[in-house]
């Protein structure tokens, strides 16, 4: 089986989401369940389908802005089925000084607001403890990875890796993520650096970096 990664269209969004729903579904992921506990899924809804079409709405709106690079890895023996994605973040540009502010979706009311705000927060209070008060926007952000369950352990996750640590090399900067335990070994496996644990939830997540390469010289 082909595997091939491209950039991201809109009428990829139907996909990415099912897919990050799927990897990341309530019944299955610590953190969704948080932000989508059980008490507020409406009665006539199934579990983990406020999460779909919001991840859905989110990510449409995500391809607006122009430091957003969301990659899909596809399989071409399936007719470019999409099998997996990548959301990076770009370092900001000169043309980047004054950003423009996307509205975001309206949340669904199966969304616990404070667990989403809360996760939010020790993210961006992570980076700017870091970076300093510029946060990300000076280095290649991976804010994550989804694959879908029946194609994992193809090594779409590395492929999807490697195409944000490239773009860094190329740029000279940092790359820097929040790794889910079960995420940490590949990052390690790439040269990234434990910075700090991170409690979300009470699960501890690892703040990493991949220093610059003229850095490691």
């Amino acid at each position: 089986m082909t595997l091939s990664l491209r950039e991201a269209t809109q009428q990829d969004v139907a996909a990415i989401a099912r897919i990050s729903a799927a990897a990341f579904h309530p019944t299955t992921d610590a953190i969704t369940r948080q932000l989508f506990p059980l008490g507020l899924k409406p009665e006539d809804a199934q579990d983990g389908e406020a999460a779909y079409h919001w991840r859905a709405a989110r990510k449409s709106n995500s391809m607006h802005s122009k430091r957003t690079a969301m990659i899909v890895a596809v399989d071409d023996s399936l007719d470019g089925e999409v099998v997996g994605f990548a959301l990076w973040e770009s370092p900001a540009g000169p043309e980047d000084a004054v950003e423009v502010a996307h509205k975001e979706p309206e949340p669904p009311a199966a969304l616990d607001r404070a667990a989403f705000a809360e996760m939010k927060s020790i993210v961006s209070a992570d980076a700017t403890e870091t970076f300093g008060e510029r946060g990300m926007k000076d280095v290649w952000h991976l804010d994550y990875i989804g694959i879908e369950p029946k194609h994992q352990r193809r090594g779409i996750g590395r492929m999807l890796l490697e195409w944000g640590i490239k773009h860094a090399e190329k740029d000279d900067r940092e790359c820097y993520l929040v790794a889910t335990p079960a995420g940490r070994p590949l990052y390690l496996a790439y040269g990234f650096e434990d910075v700090r644990t991170l409690q979300i939830f009470g699960v501890p997540h690892s703040s990493m970096i991949l220093r610059r390469r003229s850095a490691k010289v």
